[in-house]
């Protein structure tokens, strides 16, 4: 029935509408007395024990859940309420995935609990679960509503989605009638929820790219959206809609909202915070008037920075409705949603960075950084004085029953505040006046130009509304304020090089051997093309993973670099070879081998640094980039400072310390499940992409114990360690904001570094007259010589400067005020001679020239002469310099 229908998700909305009890109707719906209704508002189906003609939506439905006695309740007890439930329906519970997504290119946050199963390969999306069906507590963070956050009282930053996940079907797991069956099973006898107030909204889920979708049922209640059940039924491949052979059934619990609603409070923060703002709350500036804040909250169900057109309008609008007049509001109320604000934004930063991450103004470090920002602002704005680190320890105290990692990051997170708010106060030291500059030219700001205060200047939307205030200026911010600022300079990746090839026919993949470690090979040329020649099996490993290509000999024709096109591994020479290897003509194949060596060395020494910069630096010194060359290599990894000279002895020991103690290096062909299972999610650390069998590099000490695992196709010393040698960082560089670049040499090419720099040393050491060990010591005693001589000289020049100044003033007739000289003297000594001069006699002007062509012209304070002026006068066209009233300095053209 969908065949040839367009892809979005009001036409598909319709297609399903027309076939209802295929892809909504449930068993509970006919045994619970649940009819289909119409809402007259957006026109959208629903389902509803009692009739009615509105379905619940909170977009047109006022809040009407709040108690006026809520009934408060712990994250981690409520967690426990929850998942007790599903354990006895069969589910298996499991822990949280990081909130970075390793497993996933494509995203660099996890923002949906069905994500910690997807893994793409070949464009393909496979699932891979230890259980089935199973639940998650999985923590999601999502940036595109940050200027609602506070404001709503339903918007966060960071948020658990409960996840309930059923696989494979109609194989494994359950389908709509189960998951119904759960859905209202838990929310009517676990949360309390009446079954008149109930409806389950029918909508459509889908990819972004509608490579999968399905039908949906959203559960409403009170204006409240508790939960959205997705059926992943269907693929779109080329156009063509099928069925999935295995179905997920993908249920979203919006745990936060699920809180909200069972405790009854007027908004979100005031149910998962609670006890942290019982605890903070005496110490703020300003009273939190909970009376004041429900009056606004029951309609504030209705605003969305991203979804409402004239934003401010609709605000003003529903203070009209709640009585609460606007003054009263942005003193009373503004400083309210800024710590609710707060409160969230803090956690998402616990979060973010105990599973890896850091603010920076790359990647998803972008967002980070503006949330930070944000909550420094708001601080700063309401005078509130509180701690943030304070605050992050409470949430580590509380959700330690469920999330106990986060308590052992308070020490990592702590130094990334502390770092991030020196940065913050210095690029905001001049932040009011350039605000004051652009609010009295009275021209509006737009989204472009917030955007370029905040990466400029670290202005955020909020400091120019309270700087404008203080001025008593009035400005309408656009709404949408962070929609651009979001967006950031998200880091691109690395673009592949691209050959200019056209093999104009199918070629077979390429057989590989150099994972055999083979040197010298013999092969048949299956295609060539000017310098490009494709063999049907090679020994030549082709760039990859940061590694270099190999080098060689093909028939003794110089190989000059090796590149991968899909399957198709493609030779390129130095020179043309179309007469020498034409197709179906036998190609002899030889590996340097040195430069392989090198090669290895190298790319195990990168896994070692990798290792050691966790170790040295903490977990969030995850990999960001590398490359391997054969006379060097780098690593660039993710840390909050610049690295100190300590940080690096200290990772250069560790990695040294590994080898010279002994390491085994092994690679393993492994099941992605297990792979993951074993060692985590570092096997991600060098971007290796999920696949279903993935090539595991382990390196371990001596005693077998890990050192690092990490998914990697490249060459490594695998029975070989000692080839490893000495590891040597050469220089380390702060290469973009939260980014540093270790570069280093290893094996021969380490020895080669040491031989080449003792040969310079030794240079260096007979050009200063000394030992190679008491180089800095002669070095600084020259130094001090020179600083000694240069001293004498100055004293020179200024006694000597003197003594021409006086006879200037000995040269003078009666009153006299213009004097002209002309000494060889350095432009120094000229400089000091008129200067004394001029401050003796203030009526004086004095010029004064050497053989050189040099000219300097001073004017005393109370000369009626321009020194620039007197210097043109004097010499004209021929004179080529600058200065002002009181001093001037050029050549004489000559």
């Amino acid at each position: 029935m969908l065949e040839g229908i367009k892809l979005d998700k009001k036409e598909l909305r319709r297609e399903f509408s027309k076939d209802y009890k295929s892809y909504y109707l449930t068993k509970v719906f006919a045994e619970e007395g649940f009819e289909r209704y119409k809402c007259r508002i957006c026109g959208k189906n629903f389902w509803s024990a009692t009739k009615r003609d509105t379905c619940d939506d909170p977009e047109h439905t006022e809040y009407s859940f709040f108690k006026d006695k809520p009934n408060p309740i712990g994250y981690v007890d409520f967690w426990k309420k929850f998942s007790k439930f599903f354990e006895e329906n069969g589910h298996a519970s499991i822990n949280k995935y990081p909130v970075v997504s390793r497993w996933r290119q494509d995203l660099y946050f996890t923002i949906a609990s069905i994500q910690d199963f997807q893994r793409i390969e070949n464009g393909a999306m496979n699932f891979e679960y230890s259980s089935n069906p199973l639940i998650v507590p999985q923590m999601c963070l999502r940036f595109g509503d940050i200027e609602n956050v506070g404001v709503t009282g339903r918007h966060l930053t960071s948020f658990m989605m409960a996840g309930q996940h059923a696989f494979n079907y109609p194989k494994e797991g359950y389908w709509r009638d189960r998951t119904i069956e759960l859905n209202y099973k838990f929310l009517t006898k676990e949360l309390g929820v009446r079954k008149d107030t109930l409806t389950y909204n029918e909508d459509v889920w889908a990819m972004g790219d509608f490579s999968e979708f399905g039908p949906c049922l959203e559960s409403f209640s009170g204006g409240a959206e508790l939960v959205n059940s997705v059926f992943t039924q269907f693929e779109s491949i080329n156009g063509e809609i099928k069925e999935l052979k295995a179905q997920v059934v993908d249920v979203g619990w919006g745990f936060e909202r699920l809180m909200w609603f069972y405790t009854g409070y007027d908004n979100v923060y005031e149910a998962v915070f609670h006890d942290i703002i019982m605890r903070t709350k005496k110490s703020l500036p300003f009273e939190m008037d909970d009376a004041l804040f429900r009056k606004f909250a029951r309609y504030a169900s209705e605003l969305d920075v991203t979804e409402v057109k004239g934003f401010k309008e609709k605000e003003r609008e529903l203070l009209k409705k709640a009585g609460i007049p606007e003054k009263e509001y942005v003193s009373r109320v503004k400083p309210m949603q800024a710590y609710y604000a707060i409160l969230d934004h803090v956690r998402t930063l616990l979060f973010a960075v105990s599973d890896g991450a850091l603010p920076s103004n790359i990647g998803g470090g972008y967002n980070l950084r503006v949330i930070l920002r944000r909550a420094l602002g708001f601080v700063s704005e309401y005078d509130m004085g509180i701690d943030l680190m304070g605050i992050a320890e409470r949430h580590a105290k509380e959700l330690k029953g469920l999330y106990p990692d986060l308590e052992e990051n308070i020490p990592l997170l702590s130094k990334v505040v502390d770092i991030e708010a020196k940065r913050y106060a210095k690029s905001t030291e001049n932040a009011s006046r350039i605000i004051n500059a652009i609010l009295h030219k009275g021209k509006p700001l737009g989204k472009p130009e917030l955007r370029t205060l905040y990466e400029s200047n670290g202005v955020t939307p909020e400091l120019i509304s309270a700087v404008a205030r203080k001025e008593g200026v009035s400005i309408e911010l656009p709404d949408g304020a962070y929609e651009d600022i979001i967006k950031g300079d998200f880091a691109a990746k690395e673009k592949a090089k691209k050959l200019q090839i056209d093999f104009k026919e199918e070629l077979p993949k390429t057989e590989q051997l150099y994972y055999q470690f083979k040197s010298d090979a013999d092969a048949k040329v299956l295609w060539s093309q000017g310098r490009h020649v494709v063999l049907d099996k090679t020994p030549f490993y082709p760039e990859g993973g940061g590694q270099a290509a190999d080098r060689g000999t093909i028939n003794g024709l110089e190989v000059e670099d090796v590149q991968k096109v899909g399957n198709v591994i493609v030779h390129v020479m130095k020179d043309s070879a179309d007469a020498q290897l034409k197709k179906g003509k036998a190609a002899s194949c030889s590996v340097d081998m040195d430069r392989r060596n090198r090669l290895m060395a190298h790319h195990t020494a990168t896994h070692l640094i990798s290792a050691a910069s966790r170790a040295v630096l903490g977990k969030h010194a995850w990999q960001e980039g590398a490359r391997k060359d054969a006379d060097k290599a780098h690593i660039d990894i993710a840390h909050y400072d610049k690295l100190s000279d300590s940080d690096v002895d200290a990772i250069e020991n560790w990695a040294n310390n590994a080898v010279f103690n002994g390491i085994k290096v092994e690679v393993n062909e492994m099941a992605r499940g297990e792979a993951e299972d074993k060692y985590g999610f570092t096997i991600y650390q060098g971007h290796g992409v999920p696949a279903k069998k993935m090539r595991i590099v382990v390196i371990s000490d001596k005693h077998g114990k890990l050192i690092d695992a990490e998914a990697c196709g490249g060459m490594h010393l695998a029975g070989r360690e000692s080839l490893v040698g000495m590891i040597k960082i050469i220089n380390t560089a702060r290469i973009s904001d939260g980014v540093d670049r270790i570069e280093f040499v290893a094996g021969k090419s380490a020895l080669e570094y040491f031989q080449k720099e003792h040969t310079e040393l030794g240079l260096a050491a007979g050009i200063a007259n000394s030992e190679r060990f008491e180089i800095r010591s002669r070095i600084e005693k020259m130094r001090s010589d020179y600083a000694a001589v240069n001293k004498k000289l100055q004293e020179r020049d200024s006694e000597l400067g003197n003594a021409i100044g006086r006879d200037i003033l000995l040269g003078l007739k009666g009153r006299e005020l213009e004097a002209a000289i002309e000494r060889d003297e350095n432009r120094e000594v000229l400089r000091k001679a008129l200067a004394y001069a001029v401050s003796y006699n203030p009526k004086l002007i004095v010029l004064a020239k050497n053989k050189a062509g040099e000219v300097v012209c001073m004017s005393g304070k109370e000369s009626k002469h321009s020194a620039i002026e007197f210097a043109k006068k004097k010499f004209g066209s021929a004179f080529n310099g600058g200065g002002s009233k009181e001093i001037a300095e050029g050549v004489i053209k000559l």
